[in-house]
C-alpha cells in the first residue's frame, strides 16, 4: 500500500482530496500546515510515496516545504505534487528546479487527479526499484570501458539503464536514463506520439499496444544502439533510435499545454540529473558524466 500525505489548510479541500484518493491502494495521512507536515513526513520516514501540497500554507510556501522535502535523505525520491488556483510560469519554474513535475488546479477534477496521482506513484515505483537493481549490480558493471548495446522492447530498456547506471557508480542516475531509453523505443522505433501516448495510458494499454507495434513487420529490425565509452576524463553514453527525431527543445521545458497531463515528463526529468546533449533531429542524444576517481 502506498502513503500519499496531503497538506492543505482548508478542511473542506483536505476532505474532498482525500475523499478522491480513498481507496485499497492508497494509505491517506493528512496536515493542515507545513509544520505538521514536516513532523508527519519525518515520522513516516520511507514509508511516504506521494506528497500533494497547496502551494499557499499559512506557515510556510510551497516551495519552501518542497525544498525541505527533498533536502531529506528519506524522502528525496518523493514525488511532489503542487496544486493551486492558478500558476505563473515563475512558480512552475520555480517548483520544477526544486524536483516537482505534477501540478494540479482547483477545483479538483477527479479522473485528472486519480491520473497524476497515479504517475506519481509509479515514478517513485521506478526510481525505488532502478536504484535497487543498480546498487546490486553496481561492482561487475564498473569494470566496463567500452560497449555497444542494441535494445528493442521496454524491458531492455529498463535493464540496460540500470547497467548504464551502474557503469557509471551513480544508481541515482538509472530513472533519467530510463526515460531517455523508453522514450527512444516508444517515440523513436514505433512512433507513438505524444497525445497517442495520453490516450494509451488512460486506457491502460500502453504496454500492450508497444508489444502489438514491435510485432509488425517494419519494426522487427529496429532497435536503439547505445555506446558506452570510458575516458580518463568522462564517462560518455550515445543512444541513437530509428526515428525521425522530435522537437526535443520543447520537452526540455514545461510548457502550459502539458503542465496537467500525466505523462510527458521524461525528457525534463532526464535533464535535471544527466549532461544531454541532442543532436538533431532529435532521434541521437549524447550524456556526458564525469569520470570516476579510481579505487
Amino acid at each position: 500500500m502506498h502513503t500519499i500525505v496531503i497538506v492543505d489548510n482548508e478542511p473542506i479541500e483536505l476532505t474532498q482530496l482525500e475523499g478522491m484518493l480513498e481507496n485499497d491502494a492508497y494509505c491517506i495521512e493528512t496536515a493542515s500546515t507545513g509544520s505538521e507536515a514536516k513532523d508527519l513526513l519525518h515520522d513516516l520516514g520511507g514509508a511516504t510515496t506521494t506528497v500533494v501540497v497547496d502551494w499557499s500554507l499559512p506557515d510556510i510556501d510551497g516551495i519552501a516545504l518542497l525544498r525541505w522535502i527533498k533536502a531529506r535523505p528519506f524522502a528525496s525520491d518523493v514525488e511532489v505534487i503542487v496544486h493551486s488556483e492558478e500558476f505563473v510560469p515563475e512558480s512552475v519554474e520555480q517548483a520544477i528546479d526544486c524536483g516537482a513535475y505534477f501540478f494540479l488546479t482547483k477545483p479538483f477534477d477527479e479522473p485528472q487527479l486519480e491520473a497524476i496521482v497515479r504517475a506519481a506513484v509509479a515514478s517513485v515505483e521506478q526510481k525505488r526499484e532502478l536504484r535497487r537493481l543498480a546498487r546490486e549490480t553496481r561492482d561487475a558493471v564498473r569494470l566496463l570501458r567500452t560497449g555497444t548495446f542494441h535494445l528493442r522492447t521496454l524491458e531492455q530498456a529498463e535493464l540496460l539503464a540500470v547497467h548504464l547506471a551502474s557503469a557509471c557508480g551513480q544508481a541515482e542516475l538509472s530513472l533519467g536514463l530510463r526515460e531517455l531509453l523508453v522514450n527512444a523505443v516508444e517515440h523513436g522505433n514505433l512512433g507513438i506520439t505524444y497525445d497517442e501516448k495520453g490516450r494509451l495510458l488512460d486506457k491502460g494499454c500502453l504496454l500492450t499496444e508497444c508489444r502489438r507495434r514491435l510485432s509488425l513487420p517494419e519494426n522487427r529490425h529496429k532497435h536503439v544502439q547505445v555506446e558506452l565509452r570510458r575516458e580518463p576524463e568522462a564517462l560518455t553514453i550515445t543512444i541513437k533510435d530509428g526515428g525521425e527525431g522530435f522537437d526535443y527543445e520543447k520537452f526540455k521545458t514545461m510548457d502550459a499545454d502539458r503542465l496537467f497531463h500525466s505523462h510527458g515528463r521524461g525528457v525534463l526529468v532526464a535533464s535535471s540529473t544527466l549532461d544531454l546533449e541532442y543532436v538533431p533531429p532529435g532521434n541521437l542524444v549524447k550524456i556526458r558524466l564525469p569520470a570516476e576517481e579510481e579505487s
